[in-house]
């Protein structure tokens, strides 16, 4: 059993970073621009992927399912500029922790039964569960350990529950 943790909007905050770079919210620009222009903008900023900040609960997440070796697990946009980015981004927030990047499509190739994945994002939710795996949406630290407590009580020898 291995848990995953899906990295924007998850551990990275994304929208802030989109909305620093694009000077308005990033579903603005989405409809003025185009999602061709969106990530085109996006690729230009120098690093966006690496200067992005924590999400306000990231570590109180992160510290609370650290016993269970968690992977991160991170979607990237098309091309090869994302992901030297998303690398230098774990490395320093998360120095050790083992990512995996892929399109976020491709994420449940990386599924085996009874894994469980924490997004934020419940587009591919069906595609990882006919995998097998146990998928928790994202809105909070807090509602994602409840739910990951529900399925994965103890801790990954059996110990303490991750979650009182």
């Amino acid at each position: 059993m291995q848990l995953y943790l899906d990295c924007d909007g998850v551990l990275a905050d994304f929208d802030a970073g989109a909305t620093r770079v694009l000077g308005c919210p990033l579903c603005e620009y989405q409809q003025r621009h185009g999602p061709a222009r969106f990530w085109a903008a996006l690729a230009r900023a120098p690093d966006f992927y690496g200067q992005l900040p924590l999400m306000p609960d990231a570590m109180a997440l992160f510290d609370a399912v650290r016993p269970l070796e968690p992977v991160i697990l991170t979607g990237c946009p098309r091309g090869t500029w994302a992901q030297p980015q998303k690398h230098r981004w774990a490395a320093e927030h998360f120095p050790g922790t083992r990512l995996i990047t892929c399109l976020a499509v491709e994420k449940r190739r990386h599924c085996r039964p009874g894994d469980v994945l924490i997004d934020d994002t419940p587009t591919h939710r069906a595609l990882w569960e006919a995998a097998g795996g146990i998928f928790i949406l994202h809105r909070s630290a807090r509602a994602s350990l409840r739910a990951l407590a529900a399925h994965w009580p103890s801790g990954p020898s059996g110990g303490e529950p991750v979650v009182a």
